[in-house]
């Protein structure tokens, strides 16, 4: 009973992933009907796939060490998602990386096996705060006392040191505040309007973590003022509906354009809006006392 469970799991994290890559418009992204960094959309796809492997992995190690330390389990996660990032590039030929995925994802598949086993229902706060404990004093541990100058840190990293934005570290730490507001959007469009498509409101959720989100890959390509002139122009969007008005997709094409005329691509952004789609469906997944699912 516990493969059919560390399976579903795993099978809602890679449906989170395509869901958010089949997402449109979203703004300088990786789209059904437009590339963006160099990266097609089939890649997406057979990445998500490739990684169903590393979230079944977390899901596992979630679930079989409900009794241990939460920043212990990182050490065991780690090692998961290092091989996954290995064997997902075999599959995608170096063609992108999926590390926010993998970090974001698998950490809140352990935080569902982990909230299974302790027969806990998985409310996206449970899920977020469960998997925020494993990762307690991340950023002081992995970005503090980096060196601005060295060759070899990360795009991240390099905000890091330039800006001071911790990125999909920091989100985690923190909780995950914006994939939460990411989700209880998509809470709201799914109880309001029944015309709008799954991808109609993973659409407007994007603009809302846009919105919101510190993502160091924009900072790292734009600089600060320039991540902070996509955050008011996701505002400025939302504020004139968003996807599901005229006036609002001419906003969001017109900050589609500019993105994409500068190589920018806020793939943090989507990893947060995949993190949002995760809890809302891990939502469905209740635990009974036999810990089997229901």
């Amino acid at each position: 009973m516990n493969d059919i469970l560390v399976f579903n799991i795993a099978r809602l994290a890679v449906k989170a992933m395509l869901n958010a890559g089949a997402a449109w418009p979203k703004p300088g992204l990786v789209t059904p009907l437009a590339d963006a960094a160099g990266t097609a959309f089939q890649t997406i796809v057979e990445g998500a796939l490739g990684l169903l492997p590393c979230f079944i992995n977390c899901a596992s190690i979630g679930l079989e060490t409900e009794a241990m330390n939460p920043e212990d389990v990182m050490t065991l996660l780690r090692p998961a998602g290092i091989q996954g990032e290995r064997e997902v590039q075999g599959v995608v030929r170096g063609h992108t990386s999926f590390k926010g995925s993998i970090f974001f994802l698998g950490l809140l598949s352990a935080a569902a096996g982990r909230l299974f086993a302790q027969e806990r229902n998985l409310t996206p706060l449970a899920l977020a705060l469960t998997a925020s404990s494993c990762v307690r004093g991340l950023v002081e541990r992995e970005l503090r006392g980096l060196d601005e100058g060295s060759a070899e840190l990360t795009p991240g990293e390099r905000a890091w040191t330039l800006y001071g934005v911790d990125g999909a570290r920091g989100e985690a730490e923190r909780g995950f505040p914006v994939a939460l507001q990411a989700a209880d959007l998509l809470r709201q469009l799914e109880e309001g309007d029944d015309a709008l498509s799954g991808r109609e409101r993973a659409a407007q959720a994007l603009l809302g973590i846009l919105a919101g989100n510190s993502d160091s890959a924009l900072a790292e390509r734009m600089g600060l003022d320039g991540m902070l002139r996509v955050q008011a122009e996701a505002k400025a969007a939302l504020l004139a509906g968003g996807v599901l008005t005229s006036e609002g997709r001419e906003a969001v094409n017109a900050l589609d354009r500019r993105l994409r005329e500068a190589g920018a691509s806020p793939r943090g952004a989507e990893v947060a809006l995949a993190a949002a789609l995760f809890v809302r469906d891990l939502e469905a997944l209740r635990p009974t006392r036999s810990g089997r699912e229901e």
